[in-house]
């Protein structure tokens, strides 16, 4: 019981911290630390984790920033890094017996790259438009989503291995 009811109470605190900064960063197109947060805490915490996070966060974020289908949308390609993520560094440690940390950071950037991929084409799909033109429209998008996702990584994983470092020395 105590153990499940830490786990909602950190999930809704992160939830919680992931829509301020959503909010507090909107007004910079695409540069937000919370798909730091979201990949950081499916390594920490495990996929199920991640995913509801990165879908809460979006969900209820929509209410503040414009709900429409895309907020869906936004949330199945989440779901989906966060589950290429997990396998990605699954298959990757057990391959190179560990994951350096500049390999996380490029790994991350490249998922936040495919995101924006995921919902270009998704786009395209939606209004009958050739996929490529959506996706060359984005690109710049695209690209400093995964660059800010590469800057806040380190940033986020070193504050999260130094708070599950400390709760686990204690």
């Amino acid at each position: 019981m105590k153990k499940s009811l830490n786990r909602l109470t950190r999930l809704a605190l992160l939830t919680a911290l992931c829509i301020v900064l959503r909010e507090a960063f909107s007004g910079l197109p695409n540069v937000q630390p919370i798909t730091a947060i979201f990949l950081v805490v499916t390594t920490t915490y495990g996929l199920l984790d991640g995913i509801s996070l990165s879908s809460l966060t979006m969900l209820l974020t929509g209410f503040l920033l414009g709900f429409g289908e895309v907020v869906f949308r936004q949330m199945l390609a989440f779901a989906l890094i966060c589950i290429l993520w997990f396998w990605l560094n699954d298959f990757i440690k057990k391959l190179l017996f560990g994951l350096s940390l500049s390999l996380q950071i490029w790994l991350a950037a490249g998922l936040s790259l495919l995101y924006g991929v995921l919902l270009d084409t998704s786009s395209a799909f939606i209004y009958a438009t050739p996929a490529w033109a959506y996706i060359l429209a984005g690109l710049s998008f695209d690209l400093i989503h995964a660059a800010s996702t590469a800057l806040f990584y380190p940033i986020i994983y070193s504050i999260f291995r130094r708070f599950t470092h400390e709760k686990n020395s204690h």
